[in-house]
């Protein structure tokens, strides 16, 4: 029975591709499932100056926004590792919305993709990264959190 629940949970993954995430912290919302090329189950692993594509699909804007920023954080034990996304991918109206285009209302429902090569000076390790999408206001749009193993 037990091992029936499990395939069950874990087939929908398998199947469609999916990764697993965890919300950030403070409640921000979330997509309703995330899809990193190569990935199906944490942590991912992320060859440095390999191109990085994840989706996150069905993000519903809490607010009416005239511009999205789009920001991506890498933690080591809980310490940011100074790594920032590079400013052409900042503005994810220009590069990375789906299904959708700026200005965003509120309620409305898009797609967002992150397709970035990146040289990453640390290898053999696993951060925490964070990626979201910001409002022009501040307000966040969505966020999730996964664990990464970043490889030569």
């Amino acid at each position: 029975m037990y091992k029936f629940l499990l395939i069950v949970a874990l087939l929908p993954a398998v199947v469609f591709g999916q990764t697993p995430f965890r919300p950030c912290s403070g409640g921000r919302p979330t997509p309703s499932s995330l899809n990193i090329v190569g990935c199906t189950s944490l942590p991912c692993t992320i060859q440095s100056g390999v191109p990085l594509v994840a989706h996150g699909i069905g993000i519903t804007s809490p607010v009416a926004t005239p511009t999205l920023t789009a920001h991506l954080t890498a933690r080591l034990l809980g310490l940011d590792v100074g790594f920032e996304i590079p400013d052409d991918l900042r503005d994810a109206c220009a590069v990375g919305i789906v299904g959708a285009s700026c200005p965003i209302s509120a309620g409305q429902v898009f797609d967002y993709t992150l397709n970035y090569s990146m040289e990453l000076p640390l290898t053999g390790i696993t951060v925490q990264v964070e990626v979201g999408l910001t409002a022009a206001d501040g307000t966040p749009v969505t966020c999730i959190e996964i664990d990464a193993t970043i490889i030569g």
